[in-house]
């Protein structure tokens, strides 16, 4: 698979913003350095593989620092620029990771990984690109990233370069087609029911007033994984621990707003104590602002909690305010210098302009804005 016309660049940490580029240029990484001069622009694993750890692989590794610090990387993934491989194969960003360090990136942020159902239509990128937010059990590879084999070769070479490679991760629900889930996820008590809380429409009516409904209702018809289910939380921990062991560094947890706290409904809820305990050195979450009830600070802490390298939060009303001062050409300090975190520390933030949902998505946010 080629690269595609748009990649989004996102930036981790205060001062830091995102770029876009139609391929990964010096230019572009230059662009991001500046900007802050503006106003702060599977299989699942066994218990075997809980002593691998991202950070042991990376930065205590002396051959891993040696090319990190030749090619001038960032020693702190949470201060770093991630390329957005947005639909990259895996082989695809192994052919190019000499230009993605020389252009400066920290860490390389992959598309899903797990198994999932489809493509549907072909190599049709327009119908085809939603299918890898949709997974269909937690067995690694896809037809468009590639095999598991894939994704250890293409980490070891990232390393190589002093690269790390986040994955993007979807932990909350699994595809709406019950009979594309793997087998062994067959399991009603394994996801949420359809009929309790109040959601409208078979499960699917979402009041995002309510928190609740956020947290158990099925998102856009997607199976919702029964996330106080202790087996469930195993299961997750498994396939991310798997991902280490393969040369994951990080993840960034798709809906992570849309999975409870541990004790936000009175009931410990062990999935996030449980999941995030993985061997990862940077963990960030989607947690998009504005819903009434959202505690959005308490999920970068918890991220945090069981990273070696940081963790954080989608900094989603910032990347509002920098898409309209772009389209409007008004890059005004004074409105660009606050972060917008809502109690979230500005170190917990990840900043960006474009990703798939405001690229690809109907609304399409930043579908017509050039590079």
């Amino acid at each position: 698979m080629t690269p595609l016309s748009k990649e989004a660049g996102l930036r981790t940490g205060a001062n830091r913003r995102s770029t876009m580029s139609g391929f990964i240029t010096k230019t572009a990484a230059g662009i991001a350095a500046a900007a802050t001069l503006i106003g702060g622009l599977a299989i699942g694993a066994s218990s075997a593989q809980a002593t691998t750890t991202s950070y042991d692989r990376t930065l205590g590794n002396a051959q891993f620092e040696a090319a990190r610090t030749q090619n001038g990387l960032a020693k702190e993934m949470n201060y770093g620029s991630i390329l957005h491989a947005w639909m990259w194969s895996f082989n695809t960003m192994k052919e190019h990771m000499a230009e993605i360090a020389d252009a400066g990136y920290t860490s390389i942020q992959t598309s899903p990984i797990s198994v999932i159902k489809g493509p549907m239509q072909g190599k049709k990128f327009t119908e085809n690109w939603y299918y890898v937010y949709q997974p269909a059990g937690t067995s690694i590879g896809n037809s468009v990233v590639g095999s598991e084999d894939d994704l250890k070769a293409m980490t070891a070479e990232a390393h190589k370069y002093g690269i790390r490679i986040i994955v993007d991760a979807v932990i909350n629900h699994f595809t709406s087609d019950w009979n594309a889930i793997e087998p062994s996820w067959q399991n009603a008590s394994l996801f949420h029911t359809k009929s309790e809380g109040g959601c409208g429409n078979n499960g699917t009516g979402i009041n995002y007033g309510n928190r609740w409904q956020v947290t158990h209702c099925h998102l856009l018809g997607l199976w919702d994984l029964n996330t106080e289910n202790q087996e469930v939380g195993n299961r997750m921990q498994g396939f991310l621990k798997q991902a280490v062991a393969d040369g994951v560094d990080g993840f960034r947890y798709d809906a992570a707003k849309h999975i409870e706290l541990p004790d936000e409904f009175g009931t410990h809820s062990p999935y996030f104590d449980t999941i995030l305990d993985n061997g990862a050195q940077y963990q960030y979450g989607e947690v998009l602002q504005g819903d009434a009830g959202l505690n959005v600070a308490a999920y970068p802490a918890l991220f945090e909690k069981y990273s070696s390298n940081g963790g954080g939060n989608t900094a989603s009303n910032y990347g509002g305010a920098l898409r309209s001062a772009l389209n409007s050409k008004n890059l005004n300090a004074g409105n660009l210098s606050n972060l917008q975190g809502q109690g979230v520390q500005d170190d917990q933030l990840v900043t960006w302009v474009e990703s798939h949902d405001t690229y690809a998505n109907g609304d399409r946010q930043s579908t017509g804005m050039t590079d």
